[in-house]
């Protein structure tokens, strides 16, 4: 019987993310960076899991996302 194939966290986390933000209405990450003034760089490390989310950025996202922060830490796999 083969073995179930396991996403990484990043893959998960930037899945999660890309919905979040689908579901406010944005089209792409460029477009969600130019609405919220956040980099789009930083914000693509952040969700692939190369750089730590800053508290004051995750809050600010929580509220922008419409998400608390339990669910955010969850989905970025620091909170279970």
């Amino acid at each position: 019987m083969p073995k179930a194939k396991v996403k990484p966290q990043s893959e998960i986390t930037w899945e999660w993310f890309v919905a979040q933000y689908s579901k406010r209405g944005y089209k792409s990450l460029n477009q969600f960076a130019i609405a919220t003034g956040l980099q789009k760089s930083s914000l693509s490390r952040y969700f692939h899991k190369q750089r730590q989310l800053p508290a004051d950025t995750l809050a600010k996202l929580c509220v922008i996302l419409k998400v608390s922060p339990n669910e955010m830490l969850r989905a970025l796999g620091e909170w279970n």
